[in-house]
């Protein structure tokens, strides 16, 4: 049950409207204490008239000495919602002058400062039932929360239920002024109720089997839409943890035909629907971020690493599955584009590009997906008026536009299209009286038409921090799709990424990783998510490769993940470290939201390197992990598919497949793509090359060291708990092997 706090604070003091200028030009204003801040968010607010801090002991101290309260204030560089509050409050003169007056005021990017946003989001969603950027925080100076809420406009608006800024700032100033003790003591104990709900016992866990598999595709079903895929109504997330859970429920023999064949359903009806949805960006390639409707027709046009990662990683599981060229293109263009716009020259991923642009009609003002969306006139001048409407009509794009109905962008995309594939290459070719053949070639230069045409408009920001949890998400999409497609630049790309983080965000002296990389490392260390998905990515990439120098590292960095944020004693990761600078106690986050926690992906590194480094340990702390959220499971499974995900590490008998040979042989090859192309939920892939991976195997797993090539051929063996099947050294034999540990 959520923790109830008192909500009477807005009720006092009187209501006093502070006029809405408009936006200054921030160049006249003098820059804020965020100049000299690596964060491009906290770059953005470094000309605003507000007087800023950033995150630190100098705020606080300066609100105690002046009996101040502090406004906490978090987003991030490519937040749309950010955007506007900062426009239309924070560059404003009168608005700003009042927080100078009376608050101290703090900004913090989320990305570069997860423990902040983390403990003070989940105040919020405590306390109004949701959460979202911008964060705005009400604190007193002892860093106790009271207040909080997202975007607040800066008069009351019709039809919103959102309070005006002003006056949400005028009302708790007069609180503050009349009842400075009732702030100061309902702020200490909203701080301890969470950290004692954050503490307390984790009831029981019970053996973990696969009843609860069956349980949360039943539970996934009752949200499921069944017309146009996705979970849930509008907004629509494509959620990707969600659908590699139900992917690898399909090759799980445990499980009934029924329950595989429900997850199969939901799984491909979604990814065929984000695939052919306006959320994808079918002229550059990549996903944006979420769709403000329930058709996945109109995306909210921002783009993140994470999201291409693992969506071009579910996409590259639903390939194994079914074989879909579609799936693979939708795939393989995701990578491209983030191997040509988001890579820098040294390796490293940046984190996002922006939902606003300058719209080419008005070249001084940002809007929302101007350099995505199209005019229908543009299809006709580009290819002419009877091939331009047919690709028009392909893509959906009307002369009056294709915004749905809604209270969404409406107004400003009026006129414009956003892409999707409207119509099928079989009713194409019908109409343009062609072959499959010819119209998907000509739809192939077409976009390519389409994609110089769109280069000519001003880009979106792009966010160029590179983050180490996010770099380690493209580093396993990367070393997967260069397994599974033999794709060699992928596998050269994730190698290129690992040696940047490991060149400029790993501390030799101390064993931790940094949290990020702009210019230069930030001094902010690792959190437990940016461990856990380096070490993936690690364990993944020595899978494409075959070099055992990034199991060596992976290891090194679980044990300081272990030391640094495993809980000994009731199993998991908190998510960052106990901090002075925060009052509330690490959480154990127990939700796989766009980004699945910390503990959902250690589950699946510890059994993983339990099993390489034959490390009973590690195996156990990978169940004590799975068991300590089993409670939770139980009673929401939709909450943590990723850690689903991972369990079967732990409820299935652990599969190796070893592929003796040299790796350099174009035989050893044909065993290694053979591995590659059959999904198996709780496998690892082993090789033994007579060189550097199995010297370095042999000492961990004693079987290694007699493991060789049969009759100087190259030799697969596929073993279960490292009990071996007959070795086998062609590609039908293996495949004949693998074929039985599939449903």
């Amino acid at each position: 049950m959520r923790p109830t706090f008192p909500q009477s604070i807005l009720l006092a003091g009187v209501l006093i409207t502070i006029s809405s200028a408009a936006k200054t030009d921030e160049t006249m204003n003098p820059p804020n204490r965020l100049i000299d801040e690596q964060s491009p968010y906290l770059q953005q607010h470094a000309y605003n008239p507000v007087d800023w801090f950033p995150w630190g002991d100098e705020a606080f101290a300066k609100a105690k000495s002046e009996g101040k309260l502090v406004l906490l204030s978090v987003g991030y560089s490519t937040c749309h919602w950010c955007h506007v509050m900062n426009r239309e409050s924070f560059s404003n003169p009168e608005i700003a002058a009042y927080l100078n007056e009376h608050y101290v005021c703090i900004k913090v990017d989320r990305e570069e400062r997860p423990d902040v946003d983390g403990v003070y989001m989940n105040f919020v969603q405590q306390l109004t039932g949701s959460g979202g950027w911008p964060m705005n925080v009400w604190l007193t100076s002892d860093r106790n929360p009271f207040y909080g809420g997202t975007y607040y406009p800066p008069e009351r608006r019709f039809g919103t239920s959102n309070p005006a800024f002003p006056d949400i700032l005028e009302r708790i100033q007069k609180m503050w002024e009349t009842e400075p003790e009732s702030i100061t003591s309902r702020s200490a104990e909203i701080v301890k109720t969470l950290n004692d709900n954050a503490q307390r016992d984790i009831e029981g866990s019970d053996e973990i089997g696969f009843d609860v598999y069956e349980k949360a595709i039943q539970s996934f079903s009752s949200n499921f839409d069944p017309t146009n895929g996705g979970f849930g109504l509008a907004p629509k997330f494509p959620s990707p943890a969600n659908l590699s859970f139900l992917l690898r429920c399909v090759s799980i023999k445990e499980l009934p035909s029924d329950k595989r064949d429900q997850a199969k359903r939901m799984a491909f009806l979604t990814l065929d629907a984000i695939a052919r949805g306006g959320i994808r960006d079918h002229v550059g390639g990549g996903f944006h971020r979420y769709s403000v409707d329930g058709e996945w027709r109109l995306p909210h046009f921002e783009k993140m690493l994470y999201d291409q990662a693992l969506l071009a990683i579910s996409y590259i599981e639903a390939w194994q599955l079914e074989g879909k060229n579609e799936y693979k293109e939708a795939a393989t263009t995701t990578l491209d584009y983030v191997l040509r716009d988001m890579q820098n020259a040294d390796g490293g991923f940046y984190s996002a590009e922006d939902a606003e642009s300058l719209a080419p009609e008005n070249p001084d003002r940002k809007r929302e997906g101007a350099f995505y969306v199209w005019r229908h006139e543009e299809f006709t001048t580009l290819f002419g008026e009877e091939k331009g409407k047919r690709l028009a009509s392909y893509f959906g794009a009307y002369p009056s536009g294709n915004a749905p109905s809604g209270p969404y962008h409406t107004e400003e995309l009026h006129g414009y299209n956003t892409l999707r594939l409207a119509a099928s290459l079989e009713e194409l070719a019908k109409n343009s009286e062609s072959s499959i053949e010819q119209t998907e070639s000509w739809i192939h230069e077409a976009t390519k038409t389409l994609f110089a045409e769109r280069s000519k408009r001003k880009r979106p920001h792009l966010d160029d921090k590179i983050i180490v949890s996010w770099n380690g998400m493209i580093l396993s999409a990367l070393s997967k799709a260069s397994m599974v497609f033999n794709e060699e630049r992928y596998r050269q790309a994730a190698i290129s990424a690992a040696n940047f983080i490991k060149e400029n965000l790993y501390d030799n002296a101390s064993g931790k990783l940094i949290r990020l990389f702009r210019q230069n490392p930030s001094d902010v260390f690792g959190f437990a998510e940016d461990y856990a998905y380096l070490i993936q990515g690690l364990l993944d990439l020595y899978e494409a490769t075959g070099n055992p120098k990034w199991i060596e590292w992976s290891q090194r960095l679980q044990l300081k993940q272990n030391d640094l944020f495993y809980d000994p004693e009731e199993g998991a990761y908190f998510d960052f470290e106990k901090s002075e600078e925060i009052v509330f106690a690490p959480m154990k986050e127990d939700f796989d939201g766009a980004i699945p926690t910390a503990s959902s992906i250690s589950t699946k590194n510890l059994a993983r390197l339990g099993q390489i480094l034959d490390d009973p340990a590690l195996s156990s702390m990978s169940q004590q992990t799975a068991q300590h959220f089993l409670p939770a499971i139980r009673q929401q499974p939709q909450r943590l598919p990723a850690l689903l995900d991972a369990m079967t590490y732990v409820v299935k008998k652990p599969i190796q497949i070893v592929i003796a040979g040299d790796l350099s042989k174009n035989e050893t090859q044909a065993l290694v793509r053979e591995a590659n192309t059959t999904s198996l939920p709780n496998r690892i892939l082993l090789f033994a090359d007579g060189a550097a991976s199995q010297d370095y195997l042999k000492q961990k797993l004693a079987f290694f060291d007699g493991i060789e090539p049969i009759d100087g051929k190259p030799t697969a063996f596929v073993c279960e708990n490292f009990v071996c099947q007959l070795p086998v050294n062609t590609v039908e034999g293996l495949k004949g092997q693998l074929a039985d540990l599939t449903p």
